[in-house]
């Protein structure tokens, strides 16, 4: 019989998890990610690992999450949000809002997100774990697949199964032979990616300023560049971070250091003085990575769309290929909570098809 070996194709959190519960079941697999870091969307900034991708959990009901970060023993906060916010507009200036409640009784990683990605890789035999290997064809060949990367030839393989964490428009991107129709293809490019639209503000601060002046560190603006801003600090820094309210078109057309010095002056419109100078700041545009976003996601989206509950690719494809991005979860497509999500539903459907290490 044929051994099976799966390639997961992906090293964010669905990669990293999928591979995580295929070891625990024995079953072999090895990890490609284009990047030459782990962990997708998910980045750190600065020495106390301030989050650049998603930060908040929902334990409430994002289940998965919850357990998981329980699994791994990493401690976890409620999100700072005791205290006034402040709002901006053009018609009235800034604005101190008392008892405004930002909603976010939601948790977060200590150490940043980051530390999820630590922890799953940290689990995982080296060895299968494969960065700067970025995949451009797939070619069927009997009942395996041979794959092929660009600049790193030393990464091609044969495996039976191939599992897909990535956004479905990167996923319409890989020359397949044979051919995905093209009903395939339009229904993997009509998803759009969560976050690739959008940029992240993060200001570092040896202290949180603005707790002591009584502000939660949120803040809504109809002036921007951010429209909506944090608190982001954790145990071993203070921090503030926010969105932005321009587009990715609109990013493109400014430098880093100009879209820096416009957020540390709204930071001091909104918090005063002492925000004008961090210890250090970062800014991220998910825009311009191109192993999250393609030209379409230059559009904001408005809410978490995710690929139809019953979409797989059509024959010859269906029976090997999975797609385990966050965006191809049934629900909550494009969270953390959809990549988990994701990942267990294709791993519940290939063990009742008889997936096993002897394959």
């Amino acid at each position: 019989m044929t051994e099976t070996r799966i390639a997961i194709i992906g090293g964010g959190l669905a990669g990293l998890y999928a591979a995580y519960r295929l070891h625990r079941l024995g079953i072999a697999f090895d990890l490609f990610e284009a990047r030459s870091r782990l962990g997708g969307r998910i980045l750190a900034s600065g020495s106390a690992g301030f989050d650049l991708g998603p930060s908040w959990f929902w334990p409430d009901f994002q289940p998965r999450m919850h357990s998981l970060v329980t699994a791994l023993c990493l401690p976890v906060f409620e999100q700072y949000s005791a205290g006034a916010a402040m709002l901006e507009d053009r018609a009235v200036g800034v604005v101190r809002r008392q008892g405004y409640l930002s909603g976010n009784s939601s948790m977060r990683v200590e150490g940043g997100t980051a530390q999820l990605v630590a922890a799953l890789s940290g689990l995982l035999p080296s060895a299968h774990l494969h960065l700067n290997a970025s995949l451009t064809a797939v070619d069927l060949d009997g009942a395996a697949m041979q794959l092929k990367f660009a600049d790193t030839p030393e990464c091609s393989g044969t495996y039976t199964h191939l599992w897909l964490a990535l956004p479905p428009r990167l996923i319409a991107g890989i020359d397949f032979s044979p051919c995905l129709p093209e009903q395939d293809v339009g229904t993997l490019k009509a998803v759009p990616t969560w976050m690739a639209a959008h940029a992240k503000y993060v200001a570092h601060y040896t202290s949180p300023f603005w707790r002591e002046a009584g502000l939660s560190g949120d803040a809504f603006s109809r002036i921007g560049p951010l429209n909506e801003i944090h608190d982001a600090g954790n145990s071993k820094g203070a921090a503030l971070f926010g969105f932005f309210g321009i587009n990715a078109l609109q990013r493109a057309g400014v430098s880093e250091s100009e879209i820096k010095a416009a957020c540390r002056a709204q930071l001091q419109r909104l918090f005063g003085v002492e925000a004008a100078n961090p210890v250090e700041d970062h800014f991220y545009d998910w825009a311009a990575d191109a192993y999250t976003a393609t030209e379409q996601d230059r559009v904001p989206v408005g809410e978490h769309v995710a690929l139809d509950a019953g979409f797989a690719l059509s024959a010859p494809w269906a029976d090997r290929v999975r797609l385990v991005g966050s965006e191809a979860a049934v629900e909550q497509g494009g969270y953390m909570e959809g990549a988990l999500a994701a990942v267990d539903r294709a791993l519940f459907a290939s063990l009742e098809e008889g997936l096993n290490g002897e394959g």
